[in-house]
């Protein structure tokens, strides 16, 4: 586990942002729709980057504009959500650990 993936709270570079989202499956990208669908619909966390995230994950080509946009227009909105999504995924890596090759 990497230093910035034991402590969700630390700056993470692009490179390890990139990394994080070329290396999601598949079905981290449907549950980061459904999180993103839940938090637009019920009050409490913001959906937006969920589902931002989640199209990345799911069609690259298509999302990774949208992706970089909200990157420039909004930093800070974009920082925010990263850093919940990074917590999504650590979560759901404790849970359910990849087993590994004997």
């Amino acid at each position: 586990m990497t230093e910035t993936a034991a402590n969700p709270g630390a700056a993470w570079d692009q490179a390890e942002e990139d990394a994080l989202l070329a290396s999601l499956p598949k079905e981290v990208g449907v549950l980061l729709i459904v999180a993103g669908i839940g938090g637009v619909l019920l009050p409490g966390p913001v959906g937006t980057p969920f589902l931002v995230l989640g199209g990345v994950v799911l069609f690259p080509n298509a999302f990774r504009r949208v992706d970089e946009g909200m990157k420039r227009r909004f930093p800070a909105f974009y920082s925010q959500g990263m850093r919940q999504v990074r917590r999504f995924v650590d979560d759901l890596d404790r849970r359910y650990p990849t087993p590994r090759p004997d």
